[in-house]
């Protein structure tokens, strides 16, 4: 049995599907109780994966790392490419696919909202395919994102503490550094000049009760 079927190239990247994206089509099908309205949907399921993987390609291309093949399966897929010498391109890779996706959801935000406002009556595929490419695709982003392997976001949050670093590293950064720095200064000294008077006033009684004896 054929588990792999190869869709065809982009840019010479061979891109294959794994049987797991039928798995999308009974869903649908729930969803929309109809064979036409299945088709549609799973359609643009199946070009979200495709936008996702393609972003991921995308950016490697850009930091030039090599990107081996595409594989598609049930609600993620896999882009195989070298492993960067940078980990920031790692990090990069891997925000490509959410970033692709969402400039997606903005284009079909747009749609969705100029059709609303001109009252524009449209297909019922038109509704159908905005619905996948809106609330599949924002489902499909924040799956993706989260921080378990082998889903991006084990490697997209890595830019948290890069990004913390980077910040450190800038003119912003350092006088916010600086900033610290003088506020903890401060807060010492106070702590020590009230640690000293404590002291003197113990001191203070301990002689003044021997004086007493």
């Amino acid at each position: 049995m054929r588990t792999n079927w190869r869709l065809g190239t982009w840019w010479g990247v061979p891109i294959s599907a794994h049987w797991t994206v039928l798995l999308g089509l009974p869903w649908f099908y729930y969803q929309t109780r109809s064979v036409t309205g299945t088709a549609i949907s799973f359609a643009g399921f199946l070009f979200l994966l495709v936008v996702h993987e393609l972003g991921h390609a995308a950016v490697a291309m850009w930091r030039q790392v090599e990107v081996e093949r595409i594989r598609l399966l049930f609600l993620h897929g896999v882009c195989v490419h070298e492993e960067p010498y940078y980990e920031e391109d790692d990090v990069l890779i891997a925000w490509g696919g959410v970033a692709a996706q969402f400039v997606v959801l903005l284009i079909a935000l747009g749609v969705d909202l100029l059709l609303t406002m001109l009252a524009l009556t449209a297909p019922l595929a038109v509704w159908l395919l905005l619905g996948v490419l809106i609330k599949t695709n924002l489902f499909l982003i924040i799956f993706n994102l989260i921080p378990i392997p082998p889903l991006d976001g084990a490697k997209a949050w890595r830019a948290l503490p890069m990004l913390r670093e980077w910040v450190a590293t800038t003119r912003w950064g350092a006088r916010l550094g600086r900033r610290s720095a003088e506020r903890e200064r401060a807060r010492n000294q106070k702590l020590e000049a009230k640690s000293e008077r404590i002291t003197a006033e113990i001191i203070e009684k301990l002689k003044k009760g021997k004086s007493d004896v």
